[in-house]
């Protein structure tokens, strides 16, 4: 299991966005009082840009989205990602697949195992994430 999204985000966010806080107020300090706008709006535009940056950049390390399963699971050609528990399995760590009446059982290294639906094989058969999901 590794960091989901939301928590990468939240740290690689707050010390990049703490840093540009720092120096917007010794830019403020130390420049005439008529600049302290402009430093502010300047800190602000960085701050909407950088923001859509680190989330595009976080959402690429897993590859592109596969399959969306209702609101709690995402596939990517890295792994799964759980969302209420913001989670992502890579499938490096999978230790089993199992199949039965309720749908397809992933087992990780961690002891952790999801559930889901049958459709869910052949979208991944077809995406060639899981090498050898045949055998299983």
């Amino acid at each position: 299991m590794e960091l989901g999204l939301r928590f990468r985000g939240l740290i690689m966010k707050t010390v990049i966005f703490l840093s540009l806080a720092i120096a917007a107020v010794f830019g403020i300090r130390f420049t005439p009082p008529t600049f302290a706008p402009i430093i502010i709006i300047a800190l602000l535009i960085s701050v909407i840009i950088l923001n859509r940056v680190i989330n595009k950049r976080l959402v690429r390390t897993w590859g592109r989205e596969v399959l969306s399963v209702g609101t709690t699971y995402v596939i990517y050609e890295g792994g799964i990602y759980v969302r209420p528990v913001d989670a992502f399995y890579p499938w490096s760590e999978l230790r089993s697949v199992t199949r039965d009446l309720q749908g397809i059982t992933f087992s990780f290294i961690d002891g952790t195992e999801i559930t889901l639906p049958s459709n869910v094989e052949t979208a991944l058969r077809n995406c060639g994430c899981i090498h050898n999901l045949g055998n299983y």
